[in-house]
């Protein structure tokens, strides 16, 4: 039985080195594939990113009066903090609302000067509050128009950017339809090509399937070479492309840090966390489709 299947193994890899420029050209066209199914991932990775770095950046900045102390508005945060659908509110002191200001103004030298003359501060201390979710500030807006509160508050800011979200959606989905035609072509291609090499083998070794025809072989034995002939194309070229994936991601990952104004986006972290479920699913989605073109090439064109 291991002599057998040992045959079988060298009667495929045989047949490889035979026809090494088809065998290539198949391999190519797989990598395709599966570079564009790891284009679709990184797609996915950086949409993700997107969406979640602008929704972290909305928030309710809440302005009090210079008269409202500390005390007080300690109080009110941990009111707010009570609510279920506050996820953080931050405290920024008079002092450190007085530098902010400065800071944002360093180059209005007219507005420092005016600032100056007032002699002392006359801003007040801030909140600012993160929802869980961006459907969580409507009650958020509620609880602040209570007289506990709206009594301390000067005014209300909510940095909203609902609009660049909506546009962002837009866009990648536009990429991820694009991404998925672009897996489906090249897949359609893989298919007519292990198909095609497939019938080649078989033509070129068509007086040795004859003689083992008539020695009694088996059709799986006549069958399972040109099987096996198929994995290897794709673990080649799947090993192809994990070796072109994986540094592209550490290169690309400090501009899209840069990108995205993080210290970093992850994405380096996520591939390494993730790689084997990531592409030994792509292994064995694009390995059953090209088995399946295999298989329907040798029935067309072996005789059972």
């Amino acid at each position: 039985m291991l002599i057998s299947y040992a045959r079988v193994v060298k009667f495929a890899f045989k047949d490889f080195w035979r026809n090494f420029g088809l065998s290539l050209m198949t391999i190519s066209i797989l990598a395709l594939t599966y570079l564009s199914l790891n284009l679709l991932v990184l797609v996915n990775y950086f949409t993700d990113t997107a969406i979640k770095l602008v929704r972290n950046r909305v928030d309710i900045s809440v302005y009090f009066g210079p008269d409202a102390t500390d005390d007080r508005i300690m109080g009110v945060r941990g009111n707010l903090l009570s609510l279920p659908e506050v996820r953080d509110v931050a405290f920024v002191s008079r002092e450190a609302a007085l530098e902010q200001f400065k800071a944002a103004h360093a180059d209005e030298p007219a507005i420092l000067d005016a600032l100056s003359e007032v002699g002392e501060n006359p801003l007040g201390a801030v909140i600012i509050i993160k929802a869980k979710e961006s459907a969580d500030y409507g009650p958020i807006l509620q609880a602040l128009q209570g007289p506990a509160i709206s009594s301390l508050v000067e005014d209300k800011v909510v940095e909203d950017h609902r609009a660049l979200l909506d546009r962002l959606t837009g866009i990648t989905g536009k990429i991820k339809s694009a991404t998925w035609a672009l897996i489906g072509v090249f897949g359609f291609i893989s298919l007519l090509i292990v198909f095609n090499t497939i019938r080649v083998a078989i033509y070129i070794h068509r007086e040795e399937i004859a003689i083992m025809r008539l020695v009694g072989a088996s059709s799986n034995f006549v069958r399972l070479p040109f099987l096996i002939e198929t994995v290897v194309f794709n673990l080649l070229a799947l090993g192809l492309v994990v070796a072109l994936v994986l540094p592209t991601v550490s290169v690309i990952e400090p501009a899209a840090s840069l990108f995205f104004d993080v210290e970093s986006v992850g994405l380096s972290e996520y591939f390494r966390a993730h790689w084997p479920r990531l592409f030994g699913y792509q292994l064995g989605a694009v390995t059953l489709l090209s088995l399946f073109a295999a298989t329907v090439s040798m029935r067309r064109h072996l005789r059972k």
